[in-house]
């Protein structure tokens, strides 16, 4: 993997890092899932950033300070427990945007078809129309990135600042909103204590750490960084503040605006808009904020599209998935394969699943079918941490960032078991599904197609590199 990788171009400072990690970090089109639940939703951002994304932190600026090689969490946990629980975790990271991509694209055409009022409301409405322009930009998209990030980065970056200037101009419509004729729901203490008796709001949980998820994703493209030792711890915190303060913000402010009952999945935070420019006489401001959410999707689809490639490429150079996901693309540096198969993959999920559910059903199941695979890899992540702070000796690497081993294992421990209850509240239908059966099945088929190709592939390339006499890397080899 030491002779392939030099290849890949070094584009991406400290500037673009952060705008990078930011337009993945914040999906602001997902809070309306969580805000659905009225005030506890605040209660549910603060229980996710102290026992989910500040263990995140902790552990990605540890783990990135000793390995900062372009693969990042794979490489992580490859080091710490070997060839086949890095594959395993490489896969789940890698499979699990095929899921969660489609999901931003629908967010795109929604927010499309909300700009064109009743005379686009069906797009919105229609799940073989989303499918089908879904497609379209997928495949965009994935063009942008096989064309290097010296021109993917600035999708991502003018996603970012979408992302700002939504959540700004949300900000400021919810408190003339709030001044003049009040809170839509009571926040308050007491109020912000969901009921506990409900097992079926817990999923949300679950949904509050997929919304927490990108910090490790600087370590993902660590060869196309300059200076990658200094530039993503910096990057890495700048977008954590950045993501926390938008996410309660962008909350407060729908939750300000419009009763819990009638929040939207996919166009809440819209829906939330129109009615508070209604009362204060700002309705034109609707159709700009719609069109920066669309950039804000798109940065994120393309953030997320670019980074989750790498991995593929990565497990391709070791050999474990077919070696063409390796290949560079002789004139834009880039793994081009490994974005087409990405491409051709998510495609797949969103013909099926536009297929027999609704458009509401659609979103959910490829949202939870998301959080499952994305979250396997951070537990294997959290035990990383632990294992290589344990046995120095056996996992030699470069300084890390922090000096005091207790905090590590603390933050290991948390976060481990903050990750595996978010693994079982994901496995949780939630109040908005129409068909529980249909959508338990259709979620389990999901994970498992993944899951069990997974064990298979990894099975036969492993015997193939042993015939063509590639061993297979230690723990110790990977840190060379």
């Amino acid at each position: 993997m030491g002779k392939e990788t030099p290849h890949l171009t070094r584009v991406l400072g400290l500037f673009d890092l952060s705008f990078f990690l930011i337009a993945a970090l914040v999906n602001l089109n997902s809070v309306p899932v969580v805000a659905a639940v009225g005030s506890g939703a605040i209660l549910f951002w603060i229980i996710g950033f102290l026992f989910f994304f500040i263990p995140q932190g902790i552990a990605v600026l540890e783990l990135s300070a000793r390995y900062p090689q372009e693969g990042g969490i794979y490489n992580w946990n490859k080091t710490a427990f070997g060839d086949f629980h890095g594959f395993a975790s490489g896969w789940c990271y890698w499979t699990n945007n095929i899921f969660y991509i489609p999901t931003l694209l629908f967010y795109i055409v929604g927010f499309m078809a909300f700009i064109g009022g009743e005379a686009t409301a069906e797009v919105g409405r229609n799940p073989l129309l989303m499918g089908l322009i879904s497609l379209a930009l997928l495949w965009i998209i994935t063009g942008v990135n096989i064309l290097g990030f010296g021109v993917g980065k600035w999708v991502q970056t003018i996603g970012a600042f979408g992302t700002f200037l939504t959540a700004s101009l949300i900000l400021f419509i919810g408190v003339i909103a709030l001044r003049t004729h009040g809170a839509a729901n009571a926040i308050s203490f007491s109020t912000m204590m969901p009921e506990w008796s409900d097992w079926r709001s817990m999923s949300l949980l679950s949904v509050v750490c997929l919304n927490f998820v990108g910090l490790e994703l600087g370590s993902v493209i660590g060869d196309e960084i300059k200076n990658p030792l200094r530039n993503i711890p910096r990057a890495a915190i700048a977008a954590g503040i950045v993501t926390v303060a938008l996410y309660v913000m962008s909350t407060f402010a729908i939750l300000s605006t419009i009763p819990a009952n009638e929040i939207g999945v996919i166009d809440g935070i819209l829906q939330g808009v129109k009615r508070a420019a209604e009362r204060v006489n700002l309705l034109w401001l609707v159709a700009p904020i719609a069109v920066l959410m669309s950039f804000n999707a798109a940065g994120n689809t393309s953030a997320w599209l670019a980074g989750s490639a790498r991995i593929p490429f990565v497990i391709g150079l070791d050999r474990f998935l077919p070696s063409a996901l390796g290949k560079i693309h002789p004139r834009y540096h880039t793994p081009y394969v490994a974005l087409v198969v990405q491409g051709i993959a998510s495609s797949f999920f969103i013909v099926v699943n536009a297929i027999g559910s609704t458009v509401h059903d659609m979103y959910l199941i490829l949202l939870q079918s998301t959080i499952i695979l994305q979250l396997i890899p951070y537990l294997y992540m959290f035990a990383a941490l632990i294992r290589i702070r344990f046995y120095p000796e056996q996992f030699p690497s470069g300084p890390g960032y922090f000096q005091k081993s207790w905090l590590c294992y603390a933050t290991g421990i948390v976060g481990f078991l903050s990750t595996f209850g978010g693994v079982v509240f994901a496995l949780l239908p939630s109040n908005g599904v129409a068909d529980t059966v249909n959508f338990e099945i259709k979620l389990l088929v999901g994970i498992g197609s993944f899951v069990i190709p997974a064990l298979v592939l990894y099975r036969w390339n492993h015997r193939k590199r042993g015939v063509e006499g590639i061993l297979p890397q230690t723990a110790e080899a990977a840190t060379d």
